[in-house]
């Protein structure tokens, strides 16, 4: 893909998507790997978790990948600026009538509007970290280590002694548990 494709695929998926990061995913899979072709489901899921792992947000460290991927440097700078650009230009429209109209019933109909649909996408993006860490992407198969390791992760996050750990301490965790289960 040339530099102003890659702008307008990544000014479309920051245009359309509110509640962050993990709300980006599904639209990241449907534009890269469902109708693009661009990645494989596979190749998605390791995108995803380095995006995550690496500094700064998950979007933007996405589209600069497959920016560069796709078209070297240019190919970042116009992957990075499409998606920052319609998110922050909405943000800024967002916050100026939020500010105007903060005591307006429509206001606060179109926000409850938004709620349920940013936990939509934010279920559909649990349900693709599923599929990719849980079952092998060419034959479908249960894959035991995925899990043993999301459950163990998961009973560990909502105990309530192990709470606040960080994050990322449970990302090396995983990491490791990764390396050590035979495969």
């Amino acid at each position: 893909m040339n530099p102003f494709s890659l702008f307008l695929l990544f000014a479309k998926i920051g245009f359309f998507t509110f509640g962050g990061g993990y709300a980006m995913v599904p639209l990241f899979q449907d534009e890269l790997v469902t109708s693009r072709g661009l990645l494989t489901p596979a190749e998605f899921a390791d995108l995803i978790a380095l995006a995550q792992i690496t500094p700064g947000p998950i979007g933007l460290n996405a589209a600069t990948y497959i920016g560069v991927q796709q078209a070297g440097i240019p190919g970042a700078i116009a992957g990075s600026l499409g998606l920052t650009i319609p998110s922050l230009t909405v943000g800024l429209a967002i916050a100026i009538c939020l500010k105007v109209f903060r005591d307006s019933r429509a206001m606060a109909a179109v926000l409850a509007g938004i709620k349920p649909v940013t936990v939509g996408l934010l279920a559909s993006a649990v349900v693709f970290f599923v599929q990719a860490s849980c079952f092998a992407p060419e034959t479908g198969k249960l894959l035991y280590q995925g899990v043993l390791i999301m459950g163990i992760v998961l009973a560990l996050c909502l105990c309530p002694r192990t709470k606040k750990i960080n994050p990322a301490w449970w990302l090396l965790a995983g990491a490791v548990a990764g390396i050590i289960l035979p495969g």
